[in-house]
C-alpha cells in the first residue's frame, strides 16, 4: 500500500516540482496548482502504462486539496482510496 513517507514533502512541490510514483497498475502524480497567493495541491491518477502526458484527460481523475500539510495528507488518502475502489481496474491495466 502508499505509504506516506514515500510521497516527497510539501516543501519539495513549493517549489514547483511534480511527484509521480505507481502502485499496483495505477499511477499518480501532485503538483503545486493554481496562482499565487492561492496556490493548492492536485492529484491525478491513471492506469498504467503511459506516462501522464501520454495519456488521454479523459483516462485521468484528479482531485484538488488545499496547499498545506493537512492537503497533503488528504490528498494521500485519496490516492489510497483510488487505489482501493478503483483495484479492479488497476489490476486490469497492462504493464510494459
Amino acid at each position: 500500500m502508499l505509504d506516506e513517507k514515500q510521497i516527497l514533502s510539501l516543501n519539495f512541490l513549493s517549489y514547483g516540482g511534480i511527484f509521480t510514483g505507481d502502485h499496483c497498475g495505477m499511477r499518480y502524480r501532485m503538483a503545486r496548482t493554481g496562482e499565487k497567493p492561492d496556490f493548492t495541491l492536485t492529484a491525478w491518477v491513471w492506469p498504467e502504462p503511459l506516462s501522464f502526458d501520454a495519456t488521454e484527460a479523459a483516462r485521468r481523475t484528479a482531485c484538488t486539496f488545499e496547499f498545506t500539510e493537512d492537503g497533503r495528507t488528504a490528498a494521500i488518502l485519496w490516492l489510497k482510496e483510488q487505489y482501493q475502489e478503483r483495484k479492479e481496474e488497476w489490476d486490469r491495466a497492462p504493464r510494459i
